[in-house]
């Protein structure tokens, strides 16, 4: 599992784009990933509206895909409730319950307020944590590792004239 991981990494460091383009691609596929209803298509379309590199936003979303919104529900309803000042079980709970009674249901005005909005504030400032490490820890790499290629270049160069 660590090989596979460390594999996947990899691959960031193998697209021939700017370092904050490949990690802005990135974040941006881990943001949608983790946050309800987003999907391949809005992140390929908003790689290209905002220029990033779309591999890299492909990757992302993929990586962090609509499983990871069940995985992150729990931390998205505390940090919701602690935003609104609602208990995040009973956010927890009061969603799941909305959920079994029907999509009309889910689109009520005592539903969007009460349960909705809350987790939606907290997926976003969840995806929105987790998407700053990811843009900010990949572009330290990738401008470290471009810096050594420019250093071994500037090296190998230096070694031709002698």
């Amino acid at each position: 599992m660590r090989k596979r991981i460390r594999d996947y990494i990899k691959q960031f460091f193998l697209i021939d784009d700017t370092p904050h383009k490949v990690a802005g691609g990135a974040a941006l596929g881990a943001f949608l990933g983790i946050t309800p209803g987003e999907g391949v298509l809005s992140t390929l379309f908003l790689a290209y509206i905002f220029r990033l590199n779309r591999l890299a936003a492909l990757a992302g979303v993929l990586a962090f895909n609509m499983w990871t919104t069940v995985l992150a529900l729990p931390v998205a309803a505390a940090i919701g409730g602690l935003i609104f000042r609602i208990n995040p079980q009973r956010l927890s709970n009061d969603f799941h319950e909305s959920l079994s009674l029907g999509i009309q249901y889910l689109f009520s005005w005592n539903v969007l307020r009460e349960t909705a909005i809350p987790l939606l504030a907290g997926f976003i400032v969840l995806a929105g944590s987790i998407a700053a490490v990811i843009y900010f820890g990949l572009l330290y790499l990738l401008i470290k590792r471009k810096k050594l290629k420019e250093k071994e270049h500037l090296l190998s160069k230096d070694g031709m004239r002698l």
